[in-house]
């Protein structure tokens, strides 16, 4: 790589880096206030909430770098134009192909990056953050006591009148936690305490307590209470004429609180984004190979139902006597016969027609997202083929004009992809075009741009432009 070359890859590592990390910023930030609500609340460590933001990066970064090189090449070019150094290296009898080259290959490079990225890294990281994200979904948000407010766990209906302090989770790891002497100094104390147990359908309990402590056995998954000097009723429900009172100077209520603890979920499951392309092919031969069977079934149910002529013509040959002579009755129970398993056969038809449908729409779904492991990362190539064109024409480096142009090529772009991928999903068009098709149509813009460029031809004519468009774009 020669002076210029390393030059021009130089002028965009700067801009590159700098736009990933304010895409990624946005990207972040998006993605922790739509989950924010799912997260907090539910008593997770810091270290759980990191690592579900942190395995999520891994898509985010995929989609961000196309966007990165597209603002660097506005950028970088931009910068170059905007200082005459394209110019220069011009009037030096060095062709724009040339001085466009650098990037390009870099381009290249970063998609070979990437579909090695997208195939053998993403789909791990999008395994770990579902398993993540569906063990955190599973775990029920820590309850708070309030004073005076009902709380209910389950079957079991909470009154607490006065909490000295705002409680706090507790985890206790001490094996002696279930001795009715034992709580914590330190564990908020809780009076007038009322707890109405109606877990047992047969029994109505209700427990009532001078004072007490709340601790979590999170060892035994059980909410702890350690009751002091009170009274528990007890109510037979079948006839209501049984009745027990019990009075205690200590006593331990325990409810199982097993959704309050954060278990982790193993799979061995994957979803088609959590998957290798290889092992997208295997799941696509695999329907094929059902689909062919589906074909064979349906063709053998309606040679069940449809004979050859001379099949007909042999029979009928050997049939003797008149068919007129046979007696309506047993013609009546022939017809009914013929009727019901013409019906059967329909019904087994349009079964096999469905999971035909089916396989079909399984196959459109994975080579969609094994088309999308390629043309996502081929991006890189399209947008420094619109970046540096544009950026050579805006003749200003300024961050605000690759942003400008940026949206709207993202917009398109992106706008392609989703509407390409929704088609493709409805089986209105090829997963192949549904994938490539804005890379097909913003790369031949790009060209366009490209080539028009090199002819030094003016196809952006900035003095149509408002005012102070002109004054943005335009260096002075």
């Amino acid at each position: 790589m020669n002076i210029i070359s390393r030059y021009i890859v130089k002028e965009h590592l700067g801009p590159f880096f700098f736009a990933l990390a304010v895409i990624m910023f946005v990207f972040v930030t998006k993605f922790i206030v739509q989950y924010i609500g799912k997260l907090f609340g539910k008593g997770l460590s810091y270290t759980t909430i990191f690592e579900f933001v942190y395995l999520n990066l891994a898509w985010m970064l995929a989609l961000a770098v196309p966007m990165a090189v597209l603002v660097a090449s506005l950028m970088a070019f931009g910068r170059l134009s905007a200082d005459n150094e394209i110019t220069v290296l011009k009037a030096s009898g060095i062709n724009l192909y040339r001085i466009i080259r650098p990037a390009f290959i870099w381009g290249v490079l970063l998609t070979i990056a990437m579909v090695w990225y997208n195939d053998r890294v993403l789909p791990e990281f999008n395994h770990q953050a579902r398993m993540l994200a569906r063990s955190i979904s599973q775990k029920k948000p820590t309850f708070d006591l309030e004073e005076g407010v009902y709380l209910k766990i389950k079957n079991i209906n909470i009154l607490v009148e006065e909490v000295e302090r705002p409680l706090e989770e507790k985890v206790m790891e001490n094996n002696d936690v279930l001795r009715p002497d034992y709580f914590m100094d330190t564990a908020d104390k809780l009076k007038k305490i009322t707890i109405f147990d109606y877990s047992d359908p047969k029994v109505q309990r209700t427990i009532i307590a001078d004072y007490g402590y709340l601790v979590f056995d999170k060892q035994r998954e059980q909410m702890v209470f350690n009751l002091f000097d009170g009274e528990m009723h007890e109510v037979s429900t079948d006839d209501y004429t049984e009745y027990r009172q019990l009075s205690f100077t200590r006593h331990a209520f325990n409810i199982e609180a097993s959704d309050q603890v954060f278990k982790r979920v193993e799979s061995g499951q994957r979803g088609d984004r959590e998957m290798t392309i290889k092992m997208m092919n295997e799941q696509v031969n695999n329907y094929r190979e059902k689909l062919s069977e589906t074909d064979q079934q349906v063709e053998t149910e309606i040679n069940k139902v449809f004979f050859p002529p001379d099949s007909i013509a042999n029979w009928l040959s050997r049939a003797s006597g008149d068919v007129s002579k046979i007696a309506p009755k047993k013609q009546s129970k022939a017809l009914l016969r013929a009727t019901r398993k013409i019906r059967s056969i329909t019904q087994r038809i349009n079964a096999q027609f469905n999971q035909q449908h089916y396989y079909d729409r399984q196959i459109y779904k994975y080579e969609v997202e094994i088309y999308k492991k390629y043309s996502i990362p081929f991006a890189c190539i399209v947008f420094v083929l619109i970046g540096a064109p544009l950026g050579i024409r805006a003749r200003k480096g300024s961050l605000g004009v690759g942003v400008t142009f940026s949206i709207g090529f993202f917009l398109l772009y992106w706008a392609c992809l989703i509407g390409g991928e929704e088609l493709a999903d409805r089986q209105m068009v090829t997963p192949f075009l549904a994938m490539w098709f804005p890379n097909i149509l913003v790369g031949a813009f790009g060209i366009y741009l490209t080539v028009r460029t090199v002819q030094e031809t003016t196809f952006i004519h900035w003095e149509r432009l408002p005012k102070f468009m002109r004054m943005f774009f335009k260096s002075e």
